[in-house]
């Protein structure tokens, strides 16, 4: 008996009718009762549609509910629609009513214009951007003109694997389409959320910093600058403060109280209060302004532009002869020293404007990984063990 075929892409194009036969059906290997039908038309011409195969309720027998044609679905789409009828035979339901509704249910494009109006203008600016650039950038190009019903498991996996080369943003990308399918459910436009159970890429975690050697160089370009150079205040105030680069380039003058050494901002975490050092507080302070925006080439009326503040940054670590770093290097170098100089996680979070404490560990295990590494360093100069050096051997 002939192995059953997996109706793939490449299937459906490549396969005809056998020699002397006007009608075949070829029955999936991967799903019981999911065919592709093909015909030869009387001008002599092939069609080929796909179609679900099911057993009757009681004794009616067998039934088969056409899909539709190659040219309008594709695999995949014929496929979660063939799996919607057969679930649908096996709890008792009416396939034909519930492809109906599959039919008639929204698509991407809805969903993306209700889930916006409904949830991301209730967000703050920064994650509206990161909503909406991701959703432009990566969703959509995907999903677009799928019908909300009929995304799947395997068509998540499959977007997955399409930014395989980008494995972060594409965990940030389904992180975003699990909060819009959730809201589709709540809607009744699905019945579950299919990125629920796919397993996230692995993340290597940033570890770009300033470092014993990289920071004395920096601050040194740094200290050449003049004081009154809001730009390079800027930058003085992210390498001090840790502060993400949209909440300094954003902090605004009325959200400042600098007698309580005080800044009450919206973060992406929600509306926060910073404590400030007394160092930025005097960065603030010097400012030539008190309105708008307190970082501010215009007298406040408009804020640091980013693309500016990583010319500047490029230009300062090319003075300096490192390796150029972005904007968020000077929040992880920033974090890195507080937690060498004894800070603890409690602290690490409230100054830094984290949540939990999963971020902060990761701060104060750094730094005792550099201690204990400075430890070893020292022991190893003193040997006050007499302990004998390693024997050198010459290799061939």
């Amino acid at each position: 008996m002939a192995r059953l075929p997996l109706i793939s892409d490449d299937f459906v194009r490549r396969t005809g009718l056998p020699d002397g036969r006007n009608n075949a059906i070829f029955r999936d290997r991967k799903l019981t009762g999911f065919q592709l039908r093909i015909r030869r038309m009387a001008g002599g011409g092939l069609t080929k549609t796909y179609q679900v195969e099911h057993k009757g309720i009681g004794n009616s027998g067998r039934k088969v509910i056409v899909i539709g044609d190659v040219n309008i679905f594709t695999v995949e789409d014929a496929r979660c629609e063939a799996i919607a009828i057969l679930k649908a035979v096996s709890t008792g339901d009416d396939p034909k009513a519930i492809r109906r509704a599959r039919q008639n249910a929204p698509n991407w494009e809805t969903l993306v214009t209700a889930f916006d109006t409904d949830h991301i203008e209730e967000k703050a600016p920064s994650t509206q951007k990161d909503y909406r650039g991701r959703i432009r950038r990566n969703l959509t190009p995907f999903f677009k003109g799928v019908k909300i019903a009929t995304v799947t498991p395997d068509l998540v996996s499959d977007f997955k694997r399409k930014k395989r080369r980008n494995p972060t943003d594409a965990n940030r990308s389904l992180a975003v389409l699990s909060v819009m399918m959730n809201y589709a459910k709540a809607k009744a436009w699905c019945v579950g959320n299919p990125v629920v159970g796919i397993k996230r890429n692995k993340e290597k975690p940033r570890e770009a910093w300033l470092d014993e050697i990289d920071l004395p160089k920096f601050l040194a370009v740094l200290q050449k600058r003049a004081a009154d150079d809001a730009m390079i205040d800027l930058i003085r105030f992210l390498l001090i403060s840790g502060w993400r680069v949209s909440e300094a380039r954003l902090l605004r003058w009325e959200e400042v109280e600098l007698p309580r050494l005080t800044a009450h901002i919206q973060t992406k975490t929600g509306f926060q209060a910073r404590q400030l050092s007394t160092d930025a507080a005097t960065i603030i302070d010097r400012q030539k302004h008190r309105i708008g925006f307190v970082f501010s080439g215009r007298a406040g009326r408009f804020p640091m532009a980013y693309k500016r503040i990583r010319a500047v940054l490029d230009a300062l670590c090319a003075e300096a002869e490192i390796n150029r770093i972005t904007p968020h290097v000077l929040r992880h170098s920033s974090a890195t020293w507080s937690a060498v100089n004894g800070a603890d996680l409690l602290e690490l979070r409230q100054a830094y404007g984290w949540k939990g404490l999963a971020m902060p560990n990761r701060y104060v295990s750094r730094a005792e990984a550099l201690g204990r590494q400075g430890a070893q360093k020292a022991a190893d100069a003193m040997n006050v063990l007499g302990k004998p050096a390693a024997p050198l051997q010459k290799l061939p």
